[in-house]
């Protein structure tokens, strides 16, 4: 029987005032798995209101931190207990292997949970005594209001923590929209906020296109912030609607992940990272590693070591444990991502592995594709250039640190990059020169919740994770006292 899902409003679930619904497709084997509602801008609107209400009326912003800390540790809580059933239907819904659900993505966001709870309660404001004998100021951290957040569908359980969590920890509310082709898993933990004791209002969430409840989540006056991760485009139409309302806007979008190589590197470790953060998530994570610049005199013996090492790669049934890669998200995503392979082989790089889908039993039906491997790639081509979004890699040679720094910072994002080096000396001073919102040295992709995750130029702006997110959802307010009031009257 397929699972029939409502918009959750106003601690309710609620039909579509339109009477329309949408399937949902599990990705590994193209079958429906659930019908979701195709909301439009009279549900979103409704969504609004009802978090407008409860941030206006409501009793949630006027808790105190550790108040609000105490139901948020519950989500956590209770997001542990359904740990397993979470992580089986991100990866039916998403189509990421089991063991990346139930070992990483679930697990962090329990604990991204955790985090924002506790540090929410350490955030303090400034006084300041400017004017000595006559007055002071207080400078005050407050809540924003009611926040539009709008999810990816590449970690939906994930990342709807990192944008609902922070918010509601600061004291706002909020109104969600899921990627139209993985929801599930935020609709499930609308239940585990409410059992957890969240007010009504204070989450609501409404699926539906992008064209209807995106843009009324984005331009309706009574939304104070907007938070996305998405596609570059997609950031850029957000900005110009939002900036009708001047609404605070924060945004983590694309991204084309250098991987420098030096020829003092671990090339064994070098090399298994390159497989881990160039193939995670199938390629579909805009931290991964996509283009790696490897020194000429271990070129050679880099390559070699990543072909060996991806090789062993299985691609197959994402709910089977041993599978290290499951399928792309759809259909036209596959072929999307089949059109950069036919550009790269046309502007002359050479295709040393993939390049299609792959030929078991196990992957005749869904959107799998094979783990692909370009080398003697240019720096002006497509696959270096623009991001692909699928489990492509661009590697190329260099041969002095001034001329790699230049090609890792000639593209439009500046998300994350790692440098990989025995020479912290050297590691440093290429870090420094990066212009990427996160830079790894011998490492690629570690996340933590203390620790800020955002990016420069066409990556967006703002932050997930870490105080720095708390941030985000406030707004800083200077009160000033006039201590010499009495004595001037």
């Amino acid at each position: 029987m397929i699972h029939q899902y409502r918009h959750y409003i106003n601690g309710q679930w609620i039909e579509s005032t339109s009477g329309e619904t949408f399937d949902i497709i599990n990705p590994s084997s193209e079958e429906v798995i659930a019908e979701v509602q195709e909301g439009n801008e009279n549900d979103t609107k409704s969504a609004i209101d009802a978090a407008r209400d409860a941030f206006d009326k409501g009793s949630w912003p006027t808790l105190t931190p550790s108040e609000r800390a105490r139901i948020i540790l519950r989500v956590a809580e209770f997001s542990e207990k359904k740990l397993e059933e979470l992580a089986k239907l991100e990866t039916i819904n998403q189509g990421k292997p089991i063991k990346m659900s139930r070992t990483s993505d679930l697990p962090f966001g329990i604990d991204n949970i955790r985090f924002f709870a506790g540090a929410s309660r350490a955030l303090e404001g400034i006084s300041s005594n400017e004017f000595l004998a006559t007055g002071t100021s207080l400078i005050r951290r407050e809540p924003l209001g009611l926040v539009s957040c709008i999810i990816p569908w590449n970690y939906p359980w994930m990342i709807s923590v990192w944008k609902i969590i922070p918010a509601i920890a600061m004291g706002n509310t909020v109104v969600v929209k899921p990627a139209s082709q993985t929801p599930l898993t935020l609709l499930e933990f609308a239940n585990i906020l409410q059992e957890a004791g969240v007010p009504k209002g204070v989450v609501n969430i409404v699926t539906g296109p992008g064209k209807t409840v995106g843009e009324e989540l984005v331009k309706n006056p009574k939304v104070d912030m907007v938070t996305m991760t998405g596609s570059t485009e997609t950031g850029k139409n957000i900005m110009e609607l939002a900036s009708k309302t001047l609404k605070k806007v924060s945004l983590e979008l694309g991204g084309k992940a250098p991987f420098i190589v030096f020829d003092d590197a671990d090339i064994n470790a070098a090399s298994s990272s390159a497989v881990e953060g160039g193939f995670v998530n199938s390629g579909q994570d805009c931290t991964a590693a996509t283009r790696f610049y490897v020194h000429e005199s271990i070129y050679t013996k880099f390559i070699n070591a990543v072909v060996e090492k991806t090789r062993k790669l299985r691609v197959g049934d994402p709910l089977n444990d041993s599978t290290d890669m499951g399928p792309l998200i759809s259909a036209s995503h596959r072929t999307k991502v089949s059109q950069y392979v036919e550009i790269g082989k046309k502007e002359g790089a050479k295709l040393i592995l993939g390049g299609k889908i792959p030929d078991n039993t196990e992957c005749k039906r869904g959107f799998y594709y094979d783990p692909t491997i370009f080398t003697d790639a240019q720096q002006d081509m497509a696959i270096v250039q623009e991001e692909i979004f699928g489990p492509v890699l661009a590697i190329l040679p260099f041969r002095e640190t001034q001329d790699v720094i230049e090609k890792a910072n000639d593209i439009a994002y500046g998300l994350a990059g790692s440098v990989w080096t025995n020479d912290i000396t050297r590691a440093i001073k290429v870090t420094n020169q990066l212009r990427c919102g996160e830079v790894w040295i011998n490492n690629h992709l570690p996340l933590a919740s203390e620790l800020p995750h955002g990016g420069f130029k066409y990556s967006g702006f703002g932050k997930d994770l870490s105080v720095y997110a708390l941030h985000e959802y406030t707004e800083m307010r200077h009160i000033y006292i006039d201590t010499a009031f009495k004595t001037r009257n």
